[in-house]
């Protein structure tokens, strides 16, 4: 079996080919083909350079190999020639097997005023392979502009969640716009009934939010106590930092004793982050109470995440200093009344100081 070539060889390589792609081609819009590979690397290369921080979108080879199986799709914009001028890609982030993010949508520059990246856009969330087994596609739109928030709305997506200030400010922006807030859309693709048990603290918030979805949903009564949530087993809890962000996820398996240690814990085992996001699953009893001691401890409501754990869950955040409520630029009103639920519970921490 051939060795994979190492990051620096594959850059050296791009580097020194030097290729351009000549403007002005018509294009189809396809699947990967693993003679795409290499035109897929050189567009990394051409809009990112050398700074893209996962190696394999450099290798072709590897390319080849991880669209060969469930955790990567990747769909193109292909010449003629072979050129790759638009990619967008489907790949693994959350828990669940039935939900996969959309995201690496790239455009080349001389292929930007073109429709290659809104035909991209609804092959990815029109028209996913079925061997994915796929019931929800999920993104992620950043908030200093509204560009890819207008998308969501053309592939009938909805914003459940609001992250605020996850992601760091962008590079060169000295006294500039500073972190930046995510929204957290979902396509539906799949209607699978399922019986939940919403948390007393957002019971409103969260029914408004589905009120919004075509899933068919009933809500079952959390009677769970706190007593009775610490005698009902352990806690499975996993914490890990999301890259060089800032930002630390938590999420949990299993609700019981030790929920309030375990969630002390993780922040004491990664201080100074700037958020730390809790995600609970809504399938479990005793959400509502796991919910409130959460908020005890400083989190506020994020909103909703569609099937992230097969089933659904419930996004909590805590934020580092004061959240700037007034930055993050929404589109959709849907996105909006989202912010005000967020901003609200947050005013209610501040309000018990």
């Amino acid at each position: 079996m051939k060795m994979s070539d190492t990051r620096e060889q594959n850059l050296a390589r791009l580097r020194k080919e030097a290729y351009v792609i000549e403007p002005g081609q018509k294009f189809v819009v396809d699947d990967f083909k693993p003679e795409d590979a290499i035109g897929v690397a050189r567009l990394y290369y051409a809009i990112y350079g050398e700074m893209f921080p996962v190696d394999h979108v450099y290798d072709p080879d590897a390319l080849v190999r991880i669209n060969a199986g469930d955790d990567l799709f990747q769909a193109v914009g292909r010449t003629p020639k072979g050129d790759v001028v638009g990619l967008y890609a489907l790949f693994r982030s959350a828990p669940g097997k039935r939900i996969m993010e959309a995201g690496s949508w790239m455009v080349h520059p001389d292929y930007r005023t073109t429709s290659v990246g809104l035909r991209l856009a609804r092959k990815i969330h029109n028209n996913p392979p079925e061997h994915l087994g796929l019931d929800v596609i999920y993104g992620q739109s950043v908030c200093d502009h509204v560009t890819t928030q207008k998308l969501a709305r053309l592939i009938n997506g909805h914003h459940c969640a609001l992250e605020m200030e996850p992601m760091p400010a962008r590079p060169g922006e000295e006294n500039g716009y500073g972190r930046i807030s995510l929204l957290d859309g979902f396509v539906l693709l799949n209607n699978r009934p399922d019986e939940l048990y919403l948390p007393e603290r957002y019971d409103a918030q969260l029914r408004e939010i589905y009120g919004r979805l075509d899933l068919d949903r009933a809500f079952l009564p959390d009677s769970v106590s706190e007593e009775e949530l610490v005698a009902s087993g352990e806690t499975g809890l996993s914490a890990q930092p999301v890259g060089d962000a800032g930002v630390l996820r938590m999420e949990v398996q299993s609700l019981g004793a030790g929920f309030a240690e375990r969630l002390a814990d993780a922040e004491r085992e990664y201080p100074d982050m700037h958020a730390y996001q809790l995600i609970l699953p809504l399938s479990l009893p005793g959400v509502s109470v796991a919910a409130s001691i959460a908020h005890r401890a400083g989190f506020f409501f994020g909103g909703l995440l569609p099937v992230w754990f097969d089933r659904d869950a419930l996004l909590m955040q805590k934020v580092a200093g004061t959240p700037d409520f007034t930055k993050p630029l929404l589109h959709s009103e849907e996105a909006k009344t989202i912010l005000e639920m967020v901003e609200a519970d947050w005013r209610t921490l501040q309000d018990a100081d």
